[in-house]
């Protein structure tokens, strides 16, 4: 997912607009790096730099460079080509002035609905993981169905289903993704949730499903998803026994919240979960600094 975007000329900057903010580093410190390495790219020339849990995709056009900060788990095909998207747009807005000394003194901000248009093509994506049973699919109908409600019977997800989900997410649009969590599949998730922003996992609050979500999911989300942000779902919480959210989110070490997902006066407090973990308004562990 795309977080930022920064323009500079000369070292000034020229536009900044900011959806979720990357407060892990020294944002001031890292534009000056990246944007000292686009200054000697060639024209249209695209480069891209890593630092901890996000990537940085920068350009040089008309001595004018361009910053993307994006997840670094995220797809870097699709930031290049909205880099090259955006880049097009802002030439066919500001060339003449950027080849003048108009520069200086223009307000570049009514750009920011066209850089917010390009993130918008590009679904954040969310995976849904854990065991069987525990009500993943029930969660996916419950965030796109709701005029439908929520199935009130298990069937099994083979491999994995996919929904998109557009509510008060602006700009993004989340892709969800339902893996299937019968053993057999799990080792198979890796050919779904390449490029995943966002996991989420879901568990049914019973110490023998933590104990498989850390001895089958873990090893498998941390090989291919190392820098997405994950929270956990301590869902079923209405069955006797169930343990609390905060003792789940203790064994798991992973914050968790509760829920029952086959209820749908839940959804609302679904939908926020999600959004707040996308923009990072909640509490959320990286999956490589998850201990087990």
């Amino acid at each position: 997912m795309i977080r930022e975007l920064h323009v500079f000329k000369e070292g000034k900057p020229l536009f900044q607009d900011t959806i979720v903010p990357n407060n892990d580093l020294d944002s001031n410190a890292v534009m000056m790096l990246v944007s000292s390495s686009a200054k000697k790219l060639h024209e249209w020339k695209i480069d891209s730099m890593e630092i901890e849990r996000f990537r940085y995709v920068y350009m040089n056009s008309h001595d004018t460079q361009f910053i993307i900060t994006m997840d670094r788990q995220s797809s870097l095909s699709k930031a290049e080509e909205a880099m090259m998207n955006l880049v097009s747009k802002f030439m066919t807005a500001y060339e003449g002035i950027l080849e003048s000394d108009e520069w200086k003194s223009t307000d570049f901000s009514p750009f920011q609905p066209s850089f917010r248009s390009i993130v918008s093509k590009i679904p954040v994506k969310v995976c849904l993981a854990g065991h069987g049973g525990t009500g993943k699919t029930t969660l996916l109908e419950l965030a796109t169905l709701p005029s439908q409600g929520p199935p009130q019977e298990y069937v099994p997800t083979f491999f994995g289903d996919k929904a998109f989900l557009k509510a008060d997410f602006d700009p993004y649009v989340f892709s969800m993704f339902d893996l299937g969590g019968q053993d057999r599949f799990v080792q198979e998730w890796g050919k779904i949730i390449r490029a995943g922003s966002v996991v989420v996992i879901v568990t049914d609050s019973t110490q023998e499903n933590l104990d498989w979500t850390k001895r089958v999911a873990y090893p498998v989300l941390k090989a291919e998803l190392p820098y997405a942000r994950a929270v956990a779902i301590a869902n079923k919480q209405d069955l006797p026994g169930a343990l609390s959210p905060k003792e789940v989110g203790r064994r798991l070490d992973v914050p968790a919240y509760g829920m029952q997902a086959n209820r749908r006066d839940f959804r609302d407090r679904w939908l926020e979960l999600l959004k707040s973990v996308v923009f990072e308004n909640v509490d959320f562990k990286i999956i490589s600094e998850i201990e087990v």
